[in-house]
Order: structure tokens, then C-alpha cells, then sequence
């Protein structure tokens, strides 16, 4: 029961991280993508955009990434189990590599329309399998085991 108590906070803490860097970087994405045709954004605004998309996209973005995070991980676990080694390396690529399935699996779902506005291009896709790469490191982190030594894998 503590092992599973383990994993639900990683995947909470692997989730929590990658919605806010993720939004956050969908935001900076976006805004920089107006400056490029004129528009003036200061840093007042950037900061209570990113508010006000954590707030509002965030919320929609955690059920999301939330989902996408327990099949990414119970994969990853998958493979842990059969390479018996890289418990960060791993969970690490099944955060972006997760991200970047839900991406394209809501774009496919909502009528060919990618949802998360800064992930419209290669760049934005790229900052979101970012922020998932972080969350399933954060994932390796909390729910791993510490060897006996208290050396982490």
C-alpha cells in the first residue's frame, strides 16, 4: 500500500509539473508568436496571461496530461521491469513521449484542430514534450525506490 501510495504522488507531483510548465511555456509561446506580427506585450500582461491560462486551460489540461501520464507510466514501468535499469531515463522519455500521443491523439479527436495553441508547430510540440520529459523525471523521482545504499538507479 505504500508503494502504491508512492506512485499516486509522483504521478500527482509528475502531472502538477509538466501542466504548469506546460501551459506556461504554450503561453510564451503564443504571446512571442504576436510580437512577431506587431503586437506589443509587456511583461505585466505575459505574467497575468500565463495566470489566466494556468487557471482556465489548466485545469482542462491536467485531466488531459493526467490521463496520458498513467498509460505513459504504467509503460514505462513495463519496461523498467524488463531492463532492470535507467528508472529516470525512462520515465523521462514516457513523459514526452506521452505528451506528445495525447498532442496529436486530441488533435485527431477534435476534428484535426490541435487545442493547445502553442503547440500548433514543431517548436510548440517540442516545449510540451519538454514540459512531460520534466514531470516523468519528477515521476522517477518521487515514486522510486532508493537502493539500499540510499543511491537512486
Amino acid at each position: 500500500m505504500k508503494r502504491f501510495f508512492k506512485y499516486v504522488v509522483g504521478w500527482v507531483a509528475a502531472v502538477f509539473t509538466t501542466v504548469i510548465l506546460g501551459v506556461g511555456l504554450q503561453t510564451q509561446n503564443v504571446i512571442s508568436r504576436l510580437g512577431g506580427i506587431g503586437a506589443d506585450v509587456g511583461i505585466a500582461e505575459r505574467v497575468a496571461m500565463t495566470f489566466y491560462d494556468l487557471r482556465y486551460l489548466g485545469s482542462l489540461y491536467f485531466i488531459f496530461v493526467g490521463l496520458a501520464f498513467i498509460v505513459a507510466f504504467l509503460a514505462g514501468s513495463l519496461v523498467f521491469k524488463r531492463a532492470k535499469f535507467g528508472c529516470p531515463v525512462i520515465y523521462t522519455a514516457a513523459g514526452a513521449i506521452g505528451i506528445l500521443v495525447m498532442l496529436f491523439t486530441m488533435k485527431e479527436a477534435f476534428f484535426d484542430v490541435h487545442l493547445i495553441a502553442g503547440a500548433r508547430s514543431g517548436f510548440g510540440i517540442t516545449l510540451q514534450m519538454l514540459a512531460g520529459a520534466i514531470g516523468g523525471y519528477v515521476f522517477s523521482q518521487v515514486s522510486e525506490k532508493p537502493k539500499e545504499k540510499g543511491l537512486r538507479e
